[in-house]
């Protein structure tokens, strides 16, 4: 689909889409970039003005999407409706993955078992899928199990002294444990990311390998001081 079509019904709205390794974006009305399709099995950021609903009308997209990753950051979206735990979605395939980032949040694959606060892959949300090797792979078909139903929870807000915006380049330390002053850490500790004096990623405490963003410059945030490669 062209990305004129697919985003005409936020008009003048959206400012640009991201793609893994191209992008686009509209000036006087028209579409400038490498981006130029959208593609099933892809995911995207995409830059507003203010909040807004996409509504995308079409043929319904195949939810048995094949995936054909690479070693490294894969930039792919999520094909079923409904929610899915991590390891769920991944099923014998979780072995080939190091982690996955959504929009300020991320998991991370330790022995087999899945950290951080990116608990569940939802519907209309792209990812980047960290992985350990070349391979190709389906997600698990959701089995409607309703005890198994999950929704991403709601990130605890952080102070205004310590906000941030969210950006398109982004990257997250794990944290396994620590300690101030000998005491240990409780819900009730920050731990906050600087770059320099500019605050650019907070997350209250929440336990072994907690996940801090750090947000990084991108040609959208008019936010001076974060990072840089």
């Amino acid at each position: 689909v062209s990305v004129e079509n697919i985003f005409s019904s936020l008009g003048d709205n959206v400012g640009g889409i991201i793609g893994e390794g191209v992008g686009a974006v509209l000036l006087n009305g028209t579409w400038i970039g490498s981006l130029t399709e959208i593609s099933s099995d892809q995911g995207y950021w995409l830059k507003v003005n203010e909040d807004d609903i996409l509504i995308v009308i079409g043929d319904p997209v195949e939810t048995q999407i094949s995936y054909d990753l690479h070693f490294g950051n894969n930039l792919i979206s999520y094909p079923y409706e409904e929610s899915q735990y991590v390891e769920d979605a991944l099923g014998d395939n979780a072995g080939s993955v190091f982690a996955f980032i959504g929009e300020g949040a991320a998991a991370i694959n330790i022995d087999n078992s899945w950290s951080g606060t990116l608990v569940a892959l939802e519907g209309s949300k792209g990812y980047w899928l960290v992985a350990l090797e070349e391979f190709t792979f389906l997600f698990n078909e959701p089995d409607g199990d309703l005890s198994r139903i999950v929704k991403q929870p709601v990130q605890r807000s952080i102070p205004e002294v310590y906000s941030y915006t969210q950006s398109s380049k982004q990257s997250f330390y794990f944290i396994e444990r620590a300690t101030i002053g000998g005491r240990s850490l409780d819900t009730d500790d920050i731990i906050i990311a600087y770059n320099d004096d500019v605050v650019v990623g907070a997350r209250y405490w929440s336990g072994e390998y907690t996940d801090i963003p750090a947000m990084g410059m991108d040609e959208y945030i008019k936010v001076d001081g974060y990072c840089k490669p």
